[in-house]
C-alpha cells in the first residue's frame, strides 16, 4: 500500500474509529433505563435480540462498537477489512432506522426529530462505502502500475537486446570486412608470387626458344640466299635469251599484219567506189 493512499485514508478512518470507539466506552457503564430503551429499539427490528437481557445486550453492543472503532483506528487493519466493518455497522443502524416507526416520516427517507440522532449515522455508512471502493481501486491502480512498469521493463529490455544486437552486426560486418581484406591482400600476394614463380620457371625457356628461332632464320637465310640469287640471275637470262631470239620474228609478224591490213582498206575503197 502507498504513502499517499494511506494518507488519503487516514482522516475518514480516525474520524469515523474515534467516534464509534467513544460510543462502545460510553454504553459499557450505561444504566438500566438507558439499556431497556436500547434493548427495545433493537429487539423491535431484530426480534431475535429479544431473547438477551437488556444489560448484556448494552454490554454486547458496547464490545461491538469498540472492536469496530479499534479496527478502524489501527493501521494495521486493510482497508477495506475497515471499511466492510463499518459499513456492516452503520447498515445495521440505519436498518433499524427504517423499520422502527416513528423515526422517518411515512413513505420517505427524511427524518423526524425523534430519528435524526440514528439517521446521522448516514454519513458512516459513506466513509465504510468509500473506504471499500477505494481498496477495490487501488489493487486495480496497483496492478495497472504493475502491468505499465512490466511493458515498460520489457520495451527497455527489448531495446537493450536491439542495441546489443546492432553492435553485435557492427562487429561483425567490421570483422568481415576486415577479413576480407585480408583475404585481397592474401590474394593478391599470392598472385604475385605465382607471377615470379612463372617468369622463373618460364622465362629462361621463352628466352631460349626466341634465341633459337633467330639462330634457325640467320641459317636459313645463310643456307637459301645464294641459291635464291642464283635462281634469279637464271630466270633474268632466260628472258633475254627469250626476246633475242622471237623479237626479230615477232616484229616479222607484225609487219604482215601491217601490210594486210592495208591491202585489205584498198579492196574496201574499190568495192564502194563501184
Amino acid at each position: 500500500m502507498s504513502l499517499s493512499a494511506k494518507l488519503r485514508r487516514a482522516p475518514l478512518r480516525l474520524a469515523a474509529g474515534a467516534y464509534i470507539l467513544n460510543t462502545g466506552i460510553t454504553k459499557l457503564n450505561v444504566d438500566d433505563e438507558t439499556a431497556k430503551s436500547l434493548h427495545g429499539m433493537a429487539s423491535g427490528t431484530y426480534p431475535i435480540l429479544g431473547k438477551l437481557q437488556p444489560k448484556a445486550f448494552a454490554r454486547t453492543l458496547a464490545i461491538g462498537e469498540i472492536a469496530v472503532g479499534a479496527t478502524l483506528l489501527l493501521p494495521i487493519i486493510p482497508p477495506f477489512i475497515a471499511g466492510a466493518a463499518l459499513f456492516g455497522y452503520s447498515g445495521g443502524l440505519l436498518n433499524m432506522y427504517w423499520r422502527t416507526p416513528g423515526m422517518h416520516h411515512e413513505g420517505s427517507l427524511r427524518p423526524t426529530p425523534q430519528g435524526t440522532p440514528i439517521s446521522k449515522d448516514v454519513w458512516m455508512l459513506g466513509i465504510g462505502l468509500a473506504l471499500m471502493t477505494d481498496a477495490a481501486l487501488e489493487g486495480t491502480r496497483e496492478g495497472v502500475g504493475e502491468i505499465e512498469a512490466s511493458v515498460a521493463r520489457r520495451r527497455a529490455d527489448g531495446g537493450e537486446q536491439a542495441r546489443r544486437l546492432f553492435r553485435r552486426a557492427q562487429i561483425a560486418d567490421s570483422e568481415f570486412v576486415k577479413h576480407l581484406a585480408e583475404h585481397v591482400g592474401d590474394a593478391s600476394e599470392a598472385t604475385g608470387k605465382r607471377l615470379a614463380a612463372l617468369r622463373a620457371e618460364y622465362g629462361p625457356v621463352a628466352a631460349e626458344k626466341a634465341r633459337t628461332a633467330g639462330e634457325v632464320a640467320r641459317d636459313a637465310a645463310a643456307e637459301y640466299g645464294p641459291i635464291a640469287a642464283e635462281k634469279a640471275r637464271t630466270a633474268g637470262e632466260a628472258l633475254r635469251l627469250a626476246a633475242a631470239e622471237y623479237g626479230p620474228i615477232a616484229a616479222e609478224k607484225v609487219k604482215a599484219a601491217g601490210h594486210a591490213a592495208e591491202e585489205y582498206a584498198v579492196r574496201a575503197r574499190e568495192r564502194l567506189a563501184l
